[in-house]
């Protein structure tokens, strides 16, 4: 049964606030309590009456237990996707919850601070947890133990329904005299003034919102305040990091579920050396590309405090019943040896591997250039199909009308994630409409309008009838030295053999392209550096490289190096990949890497050559 589908369904005939005095009755009937005292949760009953009876019916089946995380769920499910996407909240699930708190908590009288707590999923947890373990009342952990902060006030007044129903269910039906929850942007609050506090723990799920997601006004102020985001297009999580950090005590623990990008994005270089200055990073659970989240986001844990420390624990686990379990294994790694530019996070039993591959004579950077691809940012209005070519003309159908483009004013490309393997690279036939002429040194320069025109009227004719979408590219704010441009000059003068390799993959896929002037997208390219004397010195042929990258040897590399997306499919971008060591050949392993098909003879042979066993 799908609860969210459920929701959304509700909300087409139904008001939130509705849904909520719905939720509230029926989560007294189901765990079979009477209201007398508490005068928050009367207030919400008051309000429910017979037109409301259906909606509560119909929740009572899509919460199908008697489960207090289920009702949490709902309310968080309340949230508009609008509210989702900008504010950037996701419902964390109660084992990562559970995992934070019984990680942190250590006493009874400890302050508690979610600083983007939404419907309180992380402060419900924590007040369970005390009371649990220490005994002590729902009404004074609510009182006395848990901050938040939101930006969004249904979010506030949902979490003190839900704190107030916590008690309830545990037969505390008392009113409680004061929440420290406030409405706010934690950013900008002045949090000495409000709360007069350092916090013990600091935990919670921070909003993940591009940079693109954010005004400008927001943009100009996080600059002027936080240094985590100064560098490109970073990530709200990213200050709430340093939020986080400045809000603790000298004693104070700090646990958050983030994406796990920051270990490695150009963008989170700032957030990187924060962690590294301060040296305050103690521990990272890190779910890979397990998607634990209903979003396209890859996460992990993060454990800070505020001693110095000099080495991260570090587990990469499967799943989050591992949470539950604690069946997870640490190894430790030293912050000294993580560089600001990427972390490298990889687990004891892989450590040495990564060392003796990394050790070879050589590296795949230093021997070739790893170069990206063209990018139009309208395929659909450049790409031709190769099989239209009629009298000198191919042929483009765009908003139902058929054009011709002359046969000059076309190049080979292959788009690279199409293709698996050589085999099917062969039967390659797409086309690209190309605006460029050479100049003398062999460069590529885009065709002026007057001269294009004139040159390749059909082409311009039909460019012409998509001029108004070639605009829209970068929402229209880039400047591009002809309209008909491509919108960014990368690969546009890659001249050479190459091995193709698509940006993500679940295995190694470099494909052999021998045609040097054709072009190619959507990944990566590694291109022979002849002008180089290391290339001179290893005489290692792309046919015979091809072996190396489609081996063993760089599944196990990528898979332990690279970012993930969902499904496991690792990331070849050239940074993934250039430190890739190559060991030094003579004449007769280059033949044999060239002329063996038996793949298994090819990863005895390699395993051997780089001393390691797979």
């Amino acid at each position: 049964m799908n609860k969210k589908k459920d929701v959304f369904n509700f909300l087409n005939k139904y008001s939130e606030k509705e849904v909520e005095v719905a939720l509230v009755k029926l989560f007294t009937e189901r765990f079979k309590i009477t209201v007398n005292n508490n005068k928050f949760i009367l207030s919400i009953l008051k309000k429910y009456n017979k037109s409301l009876e259906g909606l509560k019916n119909e929740l009572n089946i899509i919460i199908s237990e008697n489960i207090f995380f289920d009702f949490v769920n709902i309310f968080e499910m309340l949230v508009p996707e609008k509210d989702k996407r900008i504010n950037g909240s996701f419902f964390t699930p109660k084992e990562i919850t559970s995992y934070i708190c019984s990680s942190l908590i250590t006493g009874e009288n400890q302050k508690i601070c979610d600083p983007s707590c939404g419907c309180g999923s992380f402060l419900i947890t924590a007040a369970e947890y005390i009371n649990n373990k220490y005994g002590k009342s729902f009404l004074k952990i609510i009182e006395n133990n848990i901050y938040g902060v939101d930006i969004s006030d249904y979010s506030l007044n949902r979490a003190k329904i839900l704190l107030s129903l916590l008690a309830l269910k545990n037969g505390e039906d008392f009113s409680v005299s004061y929440f420290n929850l406030r409405t706010a942007d934690s950013l900008t609050l002045d949090w000495d003034k409000e709360f007069k506090v350092k916090f013990d723990v600091v935990l919670g799920n921070p909003p993940y919102v591009k940079f693109q997601d954010l005004n400008d006004s927001l943009r100009k102020s996080l600059k002027n305040k936080w240094e985590t985001v100064n560098n490109g297009n970073y990530n709200l999580y990213f200050p709430f990091f340093e939020l986080g950090f400045n809000l603790l005590n000298k004693d104070g623990s700090l646990g958050f579920i983030t994406p796990n990008n920051y270990f490695t994005s150009l963008s989170a270089i700032s957030l990187r050396q924060f962690f590294s200055k301060n040296k305050n990073i103690t521990k990272i659970v890190d779910f890979g590309h397990l998607k634990v989240f209903n979003a396209q986001t890859y996460t992990c844990i993060s454990f800070l405090n505020k001693r110095n420390n000099y080495v991260i624990e570090y587990a990469k686990v499967p799943n989050i019943s591992f949470l539950k379990n604690k069946k997870i294994i640490f190894s430790k790694i030293s912050i000294g040896d993580l560089q600001d530019k990427k972390w490298r996070l990889v687990e004891d039993s892989d450590k040495n591997n990564i060392k003796k591959i990394e050790n070879m004579e050589f590296s795949l950077g230093g021997l070739f250039d790893i170069k990206n691809g063209i990018a139009t940012c309208r395929d659909s209005v450049y790409f031709i199909e190769g099989d239209t070519l009629d009298n000198n003309y191919y042929y483009k159908e765009y908003k139902g009308i058929l054009y011709k483009i002359e046969k000059d004013c076309v190049r080979d490309i292959i788009k690279i994630s199409d293709f698996k393997d050589n085999n099917e690279l062969k039967n390659n036939s797409r086309k690209i409409i190309f605006p460029y002429s050479t100049d003398n040194n062999g460069f590529n320069e885009i065709i002026k309008e007057k001269e294009f025109k004139m040159q390749f009227p059909f082409c311009y004719k039909y460019l012409l009838s998509a001029k108004q979408e070639l605009l829209m590219r970068d929402k229209g704010k880039k400047k591009y030295p002809e309209w008909y441009a491509y919108a960014r000059n990368q690969g546009l003068n890659i001249k050479g053999k190459k091995l193709l390799t698509p940006t993500f993959s679940d295995t190694p896929r470099f494909m052999l392209e021998n045609d040097k002037n054709t072009l190619f997208c959507n990944g990566y390219a590694v291109i022979e550096k002849k002008n180089s004397d290391l290339f001179v010195e290893n005489k290692l042929s792309l046919k015979a490289l091809s072996s190396i990258l489609n081996s063993n040897i760089m599944d196990y590399y990528i898979k332990n190096t690279s970012v993930s997306i969902e499904g496991g499919y690792p990331c070849y971008q050239k940074n993934f990949i250039e430190l890739l060591g190559i060991p030094k050949f003579n004449n007769d392993e280059i033949f044999f890497l060239e002329k063996t098909k038996d793949k298994h003879e090819i990863e005895k042979f390699l395993e051997k050559k780089y001393n390691i066993k797979l």
